[in-house]
């Protein structure tokens, strides 16, 4: 979903942050205007501009533009555009208009190294991003060391809880021990007695097959077998006749989408589509039908994925987010969690100051505590002093201390050809 109405949203947030500068890498090519003023005498000097507060706040966007994730990065990106779009129309922070700059990851940790580093050149303090979870512990590291807060929309790997982020990271999806929850009740609600897996051999991968076998065990059923796949290969043949072997009910597929279609096509050439398969968030919204070249045969496939309450804040995003989507879609896979996590941290800036330090400084206190609201007003009030309680757009949050959302929707959805419909959310309060 690279559409051109997220591209030109993206266009006008990078003439602002050229207008803006912050920026010691920029090209030598580059225009600089040049107005000549004459100086007024006092007496006719009848209006002044105060001069802003601050330096502007400088975000980035750090999602897969290319590589494995890229049919969901532009979609995910939209949501963050959105959030600036808006903080600017209501002021910005200090005064100034807020800085968007837009970062390519790859879902690669090399690719992601050298735009985070990029980004940080040019005075990025706080990065909407990594969209995977092994990107984002691949360059963890640098970001705290550069002292700039990364606030994932969609780092679901368990491994991030116990690490020590030293407050400069937060994600505002909720971990896959959860989602195992969601997805091994849905197993058992569908009569499944037997699965197998099949999934990525990476941190999301491993991190969500271990919390679904482990929870589909305990409420009782039977784990046959878990299939790695390696994230770089080119051929699954093997994997998918691996995970076919001994006739499980149904099979879990823990995917994302380019890699996911060289296990779903062979999986139908050996007849094993002809089962229930369940998927994950990794392929959502991604149009796999299409993608892999599949037709039908993906239709009545169930998936888990984190989703947003309802409520007031869902709905004023659903309607901006239409406005801005190519297609008027109201919403896209973690969209609402990039707009919250751009929306945390402009709430602490707001308060605190637009240093990456000083934003860290008070992304938990901004999510939970305070007076409730919603979208750019609990930006004003934070700037006024007031300690907010901000109600995303994908719902509570409510950050503890490691910088987990304890509060979170899991939408349960189908296959219906290149869409994935919602069949119902289910609630879970901090």
């Amino acid at each position: 979903m690279r559409n051109r109405k997220a591209l030109a949203l993206f266009a006008v947030l990078a003439l602002i942050a050229a207008a803006c500068g912050g920026s010691d890498g920029g090209s030598d090519d580059a225009v600089e205007e040049v107005v000549e003023t004459t100086e007024a005498p006092a007496e006719e000097a009848t209006t002044t501009t105060a001069a802003p507060a601050s330096d502007p706040l400088i975000l980035a966007s750090l999602m897969p533009l290319s590589g494995d994730l890229a049919s969901l990065g532009p979609g995910i990106a939209l949501g963050a555009a959105l959030a600036v779009q808006q903080i600017n129309a209501a002021g910005g922070i200090n005064g100034q208009d807020v800085v968007l700059i837009e970062g390519d990851s790859g879902c690669d940790g090399a690719v992601a190294l050298t735009s985070l580093n990029d980004v940080i050149a040019q005075g990025a303090q706080g990065v909407m991003g990594a969209a995977c979870s092994g990107t984002s512990l691949a360059i963890l590291d640098t970001a705290i060391a550069a002292e700039v807060v990364m606030v994932s929309p969609s780092n679901t790997s368990p491994q991030f809880t116990k690490m020590d982020k030293k407050g400069f990271y937060a994600r505002t999806a909720p971990s896959d021990l959860l989602q195992g929850d969601v997805l091994a009740s849905l197993l058992v609600e569908d009569g499944v007695e037997t699965v197998s897996i099949i999934s990525r051999a990476d941190s999301y991968g491993r991190g969500l097959a271990e919390a679904t076998a482990a929870a589909f065990e305990a409420a009782g059923g039977t784990v046959k077998t878990i299939v790695y796949h390696a994230t770089d290969a080119s051929e699954f043949s093997s994997e998918v006749t691996a995970v076919g072997k001994g006739g499980a009910d149904a099979i879990v597929g823990i995917l994302f989408p380019e890699t996911g279609c060289g296990v779903l096509q062979p999986a139908f050439e050996q007849g094993l589509l002809d089962s229930p398969w369940y998927m994950t968030d990794g392929v959502k919204d991604a149009g796999l039908a299409s993608l892999c070249g599949l037709g039908t045969a993906l239709d009545g496939f169930k998936g888990t994925a984190p989703g947003s309450a309802a409520g007031e804040a869902k709905d004023a995003f659903e309607a901006a987010y239409a406005g801005v989507s190519e297609d008027g879609s109201p919403t896209f896979i973690f969209a609402p969690q990039a707009y919250d996590a751009v929306m945390l941290m402009a709430i602490s800036a707001a308060a605190n100051g637009v240093t990456g330090p000083a934003i860290a400084s008070g992304l938990v206190e901004a999510s939970s505590g305070g007076e409730k609201c919603i979208g750019v007003s609990c930006i004003a009030l934070a700037a006024d002093g007031v300690d907010v309680d901000y109600v995303g757009a994908s719902g509570e949050i409510e950050l503890n201390q490691a910088g987990d959302p304890t509060a979170a929707t899991y939408d349960i959805w189908t296959t219906e050809g290149d869409t994935n419909p919602v069949l119902k959310s289910v609630d879970f309060g901090s």
